[in-house]
């Protein structure tokens, strides 16, 4: 998989511009750009789309193109989103760079419930183990192992767990990008 660098590289050759010529039209430093291609630094958003302006490439194109993709997500090298010291941890299950993002939600014995105030997105919830009570909609739900749940996006929740294992449920929802201020 090549980096931004190393694809910005081949599309100024691709379109026969020295580094010097990109230089002028893009108002950015040679030496710059050259650290851009050797991945000696990174460019900001807004150097990625002066340049690819240039160059005439479709930024997501590009960008698509320089990120990793990862099928298989072995359980030891999962990604902590967040862990809290009263025993709820959130570890993602899936390649966090795609359109799709899984969690996996694992409530120890420490942990009595947690609040949500809502997420960016729907999700769709399934209990591997144990067993919780949700409180959504303005009802309360008992949900065990098997047992989903459909959570619009921005929508208030308690979750307490019940069992007397650790209760295990996995979380799927659209990867909503975070917007940049």
């Amino acid at each position: 998989m090549l980096s931004i660098g190393n694809r910005i590289r081949y599309y100024r050759k691709k379109n026969s511009l020295t580094l010097r010529e990109l230089s002028q039209r893009t108002s950015l430093s040679v030496g710059y750009l050259s650290n851009i291609e050797r991945d000696a630094t990174s460019p900001t958003i807004q150097t990625v789309e002066i340049i690819c302006q240039v160059m005439a490439v479709n930024i997501v194109d590009l960008i698509n193109g320089s990120v990793s993709f990862k099928p298989v997500i072995k359980k030891d090298q999962r990604q902590p989103v967040y862990s809290r010291d009263y025993g709820l941890t959130y570890d993602y299950w899936t390649d966090t760079n795609q359109k799709l993002i899984g969690k996996v939600q694992t409530l120890t014995d420490e942990v009595k419930c947690t609040e949500c105030w809502g997420h960016d997105a729907d999700e769709i919830g399934i209990i591997i183990k144990g067993s919780f009570k949700i409180e959504i909609y303005d009802e309360t739900f008992i949900l065990e192992e098997g047992d989903s749940i459909y959570v619009k996006a921005l929508t208030k929740h308690v979750i307490t767990k019940l069992s007397e294992e650790n209760c295990i449920s996995y979380w799927t929802s659209i990867n909503v990008p975070k917007s940049v201020d």
